[in-house]
């Protein structure tokens, strides 16, 4: 096969086979037999469309490095717009790739196309075989556009160059797929074998965690400045008050009440890991403080969470508080909604415990989810009901729910 005589000069060579191989690293490598030998190994210029959720992006490019001919040069296609989403993804991604980006508009079918089709004609990395657009971020027609101008460049090239697509569904409860443009799954759910790291959560959907300083006025008008510490863990002393707590139901305090979920919590998550060990990427912190990253006032205020749970990429935050008014506890748990959507993007899930009865629970439930206007709410009232089986009912949750088992 004769591949095209055009200002693509590195491409002027005939070979005879291609054919795939694992590198040393176990991934998969195009080989060229060419009649002086094998000379060329053959990569994929990985396509990204960047919108204003950064994560499911970064999840697919962590997923399809293990699934593309190798070597992968990245290229993040954004908006003005979108540019804080690009920043943030070539900070999280440098180090493992190849990686530049391409500015384009978001609503111009045309706009995106040429500028996309210019991009690869003038900065199309050598050796490239395969171009795959993955389109799970940015505008409808950002993806449609970028595809059209791939395969422009197949066209050009005269369909030596192989034009692939995927796509990941971030709202899946049990585990987003990434799948192809055939519908076949790359990989089935793509929270697996992925390491959980709340600090990377936040800084793609730009935030940061402690510790910082918070400066503030008391009640006397006084500047106080509070020191917000880093996302901890509980010890093997506060991890047996929780259960003791959940035990006996006595000695009821705030802090008693975080531990008991935290315990609960993670002694399912650990029942799970021991069954399935490929469901050990999971990780607790207990008061994690919030605030928007690069912040340049202290006085900014922080949010608080009370549990955070990291199941490889996807969170779920757990609000504790003794309320059982009906105004009290729908005032957290749409805290809870906004703060968890802010922090881990719309993967994220919530859990709000609370000391409602069952009737206020899901008359509450109901108006949250009227009021967010959501078909699905991502989140959960579990009331005092719940306090002395909140075990069976994280497992009842992670595994139904969830999809985490």
């Amino acid at each position: 096969m004769m591949l095209p005589n055009s200002h693509f000069g590195r491409y002027r060579f005939t070979y005879t086979v291609r054919e795939p191989r694992l590198s040393s690293q176990g991934q998969q490598q195009i080989i060229l037999k060419t009649k002086n030998g094998e000379i060329a190994i053959m990569g994929t210029l990985l396509i990204l469309t960047v919108g204003t959720n950064p994560l499911p992006v970064w999840v697919a490019l962590h997923h399809l490095k293990d699934n593309l001919p190798l070597p992968i040069h990245v290229r993040l296609v954004h908006t003005k717009e979108t540019r804080a989403e690009r920043d943030r993804l070539l900070k999280c991604s440098r180090n493992a790739f190849s990686i530049d980006a391409v500015e384009t508009v978001s609503g111009n079918p045309s706009t995106v196309r040429n500028d996309i089709t210019r991009n690869l004609m003038d900065n199309l990395p050598a050796n490239t075989t395969c171009i795959h657009v993955h389109y799970t971020g940015g505008t409808k027609v950002m993806c449609v556009e970028t595809v059209a101008a791939a395969e422009n460049m197949k066209a050009f090239l005269s369909g030596n160059i192989d034009v692939e697509t995927s796509y990941l569904d971030p709202r899946a409860d049990s585990g987003a797929i990434l799948v192809d443009r055939h519908g076949n799954a790359l990989v089935a759910d793509t929270r697996k074998g992925v390491t959980p790291c709340l600090h990377r959560i936040a800084e793609l959907n730009g935030f940061e965690l402690g510790p910082f300083p918070y400066e503030y006025r008391d009640k006397s008008g006084n500047y106080q400045t509070k020191a917000c510490p880093a996302p901890r863990t509980l010890s093997e002393e506060q991890l047996a008050k929780g259960r003791a707590f959940l035990s006996s139901g006595s000695h009821f305090t705030p802090e008693l009440f975080e531990y008991g979920a935290y315990a609960a919590f993670q002694d399912v998550l650990a029942d799970i890991s021991r069954q399935s060990p490929d469901r050990s990427n999971y990780k607790l912190f207990h008061r994690v403080y919030v605030r928007r990253a690069n912040a340049t006032d202290a006085s900014v205020k922080p949010f608080e969470l009370d549990v955070v749970a990291v199941l490889g990429y996807q969170i779920v935050v757990v609000s504790c508080t003794l309320a059982y008014e009906h105004a009290g506890v729908k005032q957290k748990g749409m805290e809870a909604i906004v703060r968890m959507r802010q922090l881990g993007g719309v993967e994220a899930r919530a859990v709000v415990l609370c000391g409602a009865s069952s009737e206020a629970q899901r008359l509450i439930q109901a108006e949250l989810k009227e009021e967010t206007g959501r078909s699905s709410l991502s989140l959960e009232i579990w009331g005092k009901d719940k306090w002395y089986r909140l075990r069976q009912a994280f497992n009842q949750y992670i595994r139904a729910v969830f999809g985490w088992e």
